[in-house]
């Protein structure tokens, strides 16, 4: 049986410093040395230039901390943060310990894991409204938003290049149950796909938290 590939060390173009990345699906860290974002493909390793400052906020969440959501174990990754009509969100990018990957969407504190998923029947960014059902997985959605998120800043170990300022139209929706929720991101084409379950406060458990949430 083949065994995950090796770790991959990478020096930044802007400072020289050094980061050996574990998890093979990364496409760009920011360095913590110069705070230039890079980012690489199959010819070469590029710096993007300085990213915004994130604060940390009023998060449970950072960089770096380990914890379990339905007894899956997960260690944050990265973060970015979106601004959007009526504020801000932030994505925290997570490793579950068996080396696959999620995200982890939270606003104003309420939290939902999600990943990307194919959905076929997808239409023009245009041609979604408010109140709209979608279907997706077997469970029907109803469109709560649309609008345009315009990355704010970003933090730690990423799966693809993104820049500071870069704007794209996003669609949200609620499953009829309030179980679910289904995110489409207008950043390519074609789009991307999230489905993401929402969890309470008290199903994210961190292993250095003291306080109750």
């Amino acid at each position: 049986m083949q065994g995950p590939p090796p770790p991959r060390t990478i020096a930044c173009p802007s400072c020289g410093a050094s980061r050996t990345l574990h998890n093979p699906g990364l496409a760009m860290f920011v360095c913590e040395y110069c705070s230039s974002a890079v980012y690489w493909d199959d010819e070469k390793v590029r710096a993007a230039g300085q990213t915004a400052v994130l604060s940390e906020g009023c998060s449970r969440l950072y960089r770096g901390a380990v914890g379990s959501f339905h007894s899956k174990r997960f260690r944050v990754l990265g973060r970015v943060r979106y601004g959007f009509a009526d504020g801000f969100l932030d994505e925290w990018f997570l490793e579950l310990d068996d080396g696959s990957t999620c995200w982890m969407s939270e606003d104003q504190h309420q939290l939902a894991v999600q990943r990307r998923i194919e959905l076929e029947a997808l239409r023009a960014f245009e041609h979604y409204a408010v109140g709209m059902e979608i279907a997706a997985r077997d469970s029907r959605f109803m469109v709560q938003e649309i609008g345009h998120l315009t990355c704010l800043g970003l933090e730690g170990e990423l799966p693809k290049a993104i820049e500071v300022g870069e704007t794209y139209p996003y669609v949200d929706a609620t499953s009829l149950e309030g179980r679910y929720a289904l995110g489409i991101e207008f950043d390519d084409d074609p789009p991307s796909v999230f489905l993401g379950r929402w969890l309470g406060n008290s199903e994210v458990k961190l292993d250095d938290e003291g306080e109750v949430w």
